[in-house]
């Protein structure tokens, strides 16, 4: 029986997601749990949708646009790009396999970094084409070894702007020289989910790009974390007409449920809401590395809604000792950094409650106390 399997899918480690909050409540008793593990929006879903989802509901029995009309017309228009330059995905993830999909087969390459999204390698192999992942520099992408890496075999790579997990990103300069050295035949895909909260002001915006009409660079952003919409999975792809419609060609028919599209279309709508929420994580994210750095710990400054901390100790243990106090985190050992952790921003009282508990296990870690 064991024959009929495809031995390049079962070396694959699938992508392991958190326990959802209930059963953390269940397993260790407890009455409130709070979830800093997926980036996810501290605010919840804005008003707006929830009204615009309610009253859409009663239209569920039939089939969803499978053109996106309404919701490709709005974010056109918000992005100042023509409606035949976007894509909409199942969320961003989907995308990504439209990608690999379209343009990788057999011994075809695909490049990123090593310690970057985990969708990335997860895709390609599962599609049987060839991840590379190359070193990081300083937790920064190091574009100039991808760049030297690349070749005939080469069709795609993907860069995370900025990175998930570390919060780092590709300055303008960077890319620039990076873009103007890749050939045609390698589609660049720029992977900008967490561009809403990014403040350097030498961050690329990868639509600047595609307006110039670089025909091989595709650009990725979702609603699942400002917009607050992870739970109906809606992302999009920008990227020149002719490379849209070749994916269009490998997309599912009905692909984007109704109620996310009609909730991204309210979601754009809800500038009050955007607004908010990236203030709460700009302030919440200055908050938690202002308390790390008296806490003495490393972090790296972060451009998202997280920060990749090294909390000098077993972060398996760390993680499980915060998640008997109720606080879920994400443990980075699955990215070979067995002592860090990456801590979703939360609300200010989420975020209290975290350093609180962190800060006794740390404390009890340097006294060599047992943090069980």
């Amino acid at each position: 029986m064991t024959k009929i399997y495809k031995d390049y899918i079962q070396e694959i480690t699938p992508y392991e997601p958190g326990k959802p909050i209930e059963e953390v409540q269940r397993e260790y008793g407890l009455k409130k749990v709070i979830k800093l593990a997926s980036n996810e929006n501290p605010l919840g879903t804005s008003k707006k949708v929830r009204k615009e989802i309610q009253k859409f509901s009663k239209q569920i029995h039939l089939y969803p646009d499978g053109g996106t009309y309404y919701l490709r017309k709005k974010l056109a228009g918000k992005l100042g790009v023509k409606e035949e330059e976007l894509i909409f995905g199942n969320g961003s993830n989907e995308i990504i396999e439209l990608l690999v999909k379209g343009f990788v087969g057999g011994e075809d390459k695909v490049i990123s970094s090593e310690m970057s999204f985990l969708v990335y390698p997860l895709v390609t192999k599962t599609l049987g084409g060839r991840f590379i992942g190359v070193p990081m520099r300083e937790f920064r992408y190091n574009l100039k070894a991808i760049s030297e890496l690349i070749d005939e075999r080469t069709r795609l790579i993907f860069i995370a702007n900025p990175n998930n997990p570390t919060g780092t990103y590709v300055r303008r300069d960077e890319l620039n020289e990076f873009l103007d050295a890749v050939p045609d035949h390698v589609i660049v895909c720029l992977d900008e989910a967490y561009i809403d909260f990014v403040e350097a002001t030498d961050f690329p915006d990868g639509l600047f790009y595609v307006k110039l009409e670089k025909p091989n660079v595709i650009v990725l952003r979702t609603f699942s974390k400002s917009y607050g919409l992870a739970g109906l999975r809606l992302g999009f792809g920008v990227a020149c007409r002719e490379l849209i419609q070749y994916l269009h060609k490998i997309r599912q028919p009905f692909n984007v449920n109704s109620l996310a599209q009609r909730a991204g279309i309210a979601a754009l709508d809800d500038h009050e809401y955007l607004e908010r929420t990236k203030k709460i994580v700009r302030e919440g994210r200055d908050y938690l590395c202002g308390k790390f750095k008296k806490l003495g710990l490393e972090f790296l400054p972060s451009q998202a809604n997280f920060v990749l901390l090294n909390v000098a100790y077993d972060a398996e243990k760390i993680f499980r000792a915060l998640l008997k106090r109720g606080i879920i985190v994400r443990s980075m050992k699955p990215y070979g950094l067995g002592q860090y952790i990456r801590v979703t921003v939360g609300l200010p009282k989420e975020n209290r409650i975290f350093l609180r508990e962190l800060g006794r296990l740390v404390k009890k870690n340097r006294k060599g106390k047992s943090i069980d």
